[in-house]
């Protein structure tokens, strides 16, 4: 969904992107973020998400390399699934964080409506980047 500059070294910004719990701080709207597995996080480990009392997302890591790469999927109880990346690189003293998310099911009925989530879904993720940078810079 894009790349954003954060000005931090790569393994500040790899610890926050890493932590998922901390995903509920930049999204568009209020949802918490749980671990379900104890632990380190590592590949196949699982979380829940959503707003109070509500169906519950499920997200589980699919790609975890230091420094380098994270990456998750989430199961929303609506049918939708999500594959999220993430991809980091050292760009001067800073970080370049490449964000990208494809959704990977659809529920049919939502699939005449797949213009507007197009056109929609990039003004969240540039305001979830814009919360994260913020966070992680500590502004």
């Amino acid at each position: 969904m894009g790349k954003i500059t954060v000005n931090a070294p790569v393994e500040t910004v790899f610890e926050a992107v890493s932590d998922l719990t901390r995903h509920a701080d930049w999204a568009a709207h209020a949802i918490y973020i749980t671990a379900e597995t104890e632990g380190p996080v590592e590949v196949g480990h699982t979380y829940s998400s959503g707003k109070p009392g509500s169906k519950l997302d499920r997200l589980k890591v699919t790609e975890l390399e230091p420094n380098d790469r994270f990456g998750f999927q989430v199961v929303m109880p609506n049918g939708w699934e999500l594959d999220r990346a993430i991809s980091l690189r050292a760009k001067g003293e800073g970080t370049e964080v490449d964000r990208k998310v494809k959704v990977t099911r659809m529920p049919v009925y939502m699939k005449p409506a797949l213009l507007a989530i197009a056109m929609v879904g990039p003004i969240f993720e540039r305001k979830m980047a814009k919360k994260m940078k913020a966070d992680i810079e500590g502004d």
